[in-house]
């Protein structure tokens, strides 16, 4: 079975107790506090993946990291993860359970790509014109990336909006590469 498989199921069955529990909030959360500490501290996503770590020591650590943070389901959740032997999974976990809550908020992540900061005014017009486009709330992420050279780029779901200096220059690179100077009879 696909990783990302397994972990859109058992996301899946987290959030759908968070609802009927009326915890939403609060495993969404977790759910970015654990994404974001699997992110930054690879030790924990190497131990919780390593075979020879017992499953005693990986709960152990798990308690003793979130205990004190976590919501109660979410903590015995990942313990439940780990009496499985599904614990190399929680950090995809922990992404699905971010999407699915965006999804059931309906908040839509847009990635505005420029060059330079863009102002205030124009990243609220671009969640105005996108919020217009689609009717959900806007979080918008801003990318800086200067090989773009100048525009801007806008990335959501699977829809992408290429309007870079950089992606012009390739179009017009093709266009002319088609044309054919040469004729015949000079």
């Amino acid at each position: 079975m696909r990783i990302s498989l397994v972990a859109e199921r058992y996301a899946k069955a987290l959030f759908e107790l968070a609802v009927e529990k009326q915890q939403v909030d609060a495993i969404y959360a977790d759910a970015q506090v654990l994404a974001s500490v699997c992110r930054e501290n690879r030790m924990l996503v190497l131990v919780l993946r390593s075979p020879v770590i017992s499953e005693e020591k990986k709960e152990k650590i798990l308690k003793d990291l979130f205990s004190k943070r976590f919501h109660k389901i979410t903590l015995r959740f990942l313990l439940i993860l780990v009496r499985k032997n599904r614990e190399v999974y929680i950090p995809e976990i922990a992404q699905n359970l971010i999407e699915l809550y965006k999804e059931y908020k309906h908040i839509l992540t847009v990635y505005l790509t420029t060059v330079i900061p863009a102002t205030e005014a124009i990243r609220n017009k671009v969640k105005e014109i996108i919020k217009e486009y689609t009717k959900w709330r806007i979080e918008l992420v801003q990318k800086i990336d200067t090989d773009i050279i100048g525009g801007f780029i806008l990335n959501w779901n699977d829809m992408q909006y290429d309007a870079s200096i950089s992606c012009q220059i390739e179009r017009l690179r093709r266009s002319s590469a088609s044309v054919n100077l040469y004729k015949k009879g000079f």
